[in-house]
C-alpha cells in the first residue's frame, strides 16, 4: 500500500510539475501566435503599398540581417543565379560570377552596415576600433541612414495616406446609392 501511495504522489508531482512548465510553453505560444498575426498584418499592408515586398524578401533580409556570415547570402546568390542560367531564364555571366557585380570592397561594406544600422534604428556602435577611420565611416553613414529615414519616411507615409483617402469615398454623408425615401410630400 505504500508503494502506491508513492507512486500516486509522484504522479501528482509530475502532473503539477508538468502543468507548471506548460504555463510558461502556453504564454510563449500566445505571443509567438500574437506576433505571427502582427507580422502578417504588417507584410499585407507592405505588399499594399508596394507589391516586391513580399513576406520571401522579408524572410530572406531578415536572415541576412541577423546572419553571422555574410559570405552566406553572397553564396547564396551565386548558387541561384547559376540555377537561373542552367534553365536559361537568364544569360551566362561566363567566370567568375562575383568578380565584379556582386562583390563589395571593405569601404562599401563598411558604409552599407552603417547606412542599414541608421535606416532600421539599431543601435550606434560599428564595432569597429573607437575613432577608426573604419568606426568613423560606420557612424557618418549611420547618421546618414537615420537622418534620411527620420526625414524622408513621414513624407512617404504621408503621400501613401494621401493616395488611400482619394480611393475613399466622401464623407458627407450622402449615399448616391441609397433608396429615396416617400417625404409624403407632393412633388
Amino acid at each position: 500500500m505504500a508503494t502506491s501511495e508513492s507512486t500516486k504522489a509522484i504522479n501528482d508531482k509530475r502532473q503539477k510539475l508538468f502543468a507548471y512548465y506548460f504555463r510558461k510553453e502556453l504564454a510563449e505560444a500566445i505571443i509567438q501566435k500574437e506576433s505571427a498575426a502582427r507580422k502578417t498584418a504588417n507584410r499585407k499592408v507592405a505588399k499594399a503599398s508596394d507589391p516586391t515586398f513580399t513576406g520571401q524578401k522579408f524572410d530572406h533580409y531578415i536572415k541576412a540581417h541577423l546572419g553571422e556570415d555574410d559570405q552566406k547570402p553572397v553564396d547564396r546568390l551565386r548558387s541561384d543565379r547559376e540555377n537561373l542560367e542552367w534553365l536559361g531564364l537568364i544569360p551566362s555571366t561566363k567566370g567568375d560570377l562575383l568578380a565584379k557585380v556582386d562583390r563589395v570592397d571593405k569601404e562599401g561594406m563598411i558604409r552599407a552596415k552603417g547606412y542599414k544600422a541608421g535606416l532600421l534604428g539599431l543601435d550606434r556602435v560599428s564595432g569597429y576600433d573607437g575613432g577608426s577611420a573604419d568606426d568613423k565611416m560606420f557612424l557618418e553613414s549611420y547618421d546618414a541612414g537615420k537622418k534620411e529615414y527620420e526625414t524622408d519616411l513621414p513624407a512617404i507615409l504621408k503621400q501613401m495616406e494621401a493616395e488611400t483617402t482619394k480611393e475613399a469615398p466622401p464623407a458627407s454623408g450622402f449615399d448616391p446609392f441609397a433608396m429615396s425615401q416617400p417625404t409624403g410630400k407632393p412633388n
